[in-house]
C-alpha cells in the first residue's frame, strides 16, 4: 500500500487566501502603542500580537516566504514572523 505524501505548507498561497478572506497587508499594520491585533505567521499560525516598532519596515519577499515583519506575541512575548494582520473580534479573544 502506497502512502500519499502530505502537501507542503505554502506561505505564498496562505497569504493569498488570507487577503481574499479579509486580512490586511503589512503596509497598514498597527505601530507601537496602537493596540493588539491578530497576525497570520509564516508558519500558518494565527496569534494575538502587538508591534514594538514605531515605523513599518517589512522584510522583502524571498524564496522562504512573502513579505513579512516581526511582531511580539501577547501571550509569550516571543517574536513572530507576521505576513498579514486583522483586528480581533469578540470570538477571537475567547
Amino acid at each position: 500500500m502506497k502512502h500519499v505524501a502530505p502537501k507542503r505548507r505554502d506561505p505564498f498561497e496562505m497569504l493569498e487566501e488570507a487577503l481574499q478572506s479579509g486580512w490586511n497587508r503589512l503596509e497598514t499594520i498597527p505601530l507601537k502603542g496602537e493596540g493588539e491585533f491578530l497576525v497570520l505567521t509564516v508558519s500558518g499560525l494565527v496569534r494575538l500580537a502587538r508591534n514594538t516598532r514605531t515605523t513599518r519596515k517589512p522584510r522583502k519577499a524571498d524564496a522562504y516566504g512573502p513579505e513579512r515583519t516581526t511582531v511580539n506575541s501577547v501571550r509569550t512575548g516571543n517574536y513572530l514572523g507576521a505576513m498579514a494582520w486583522r483586528w480581533p473580534t469578540g470570538e477571537d479573544r475567547a
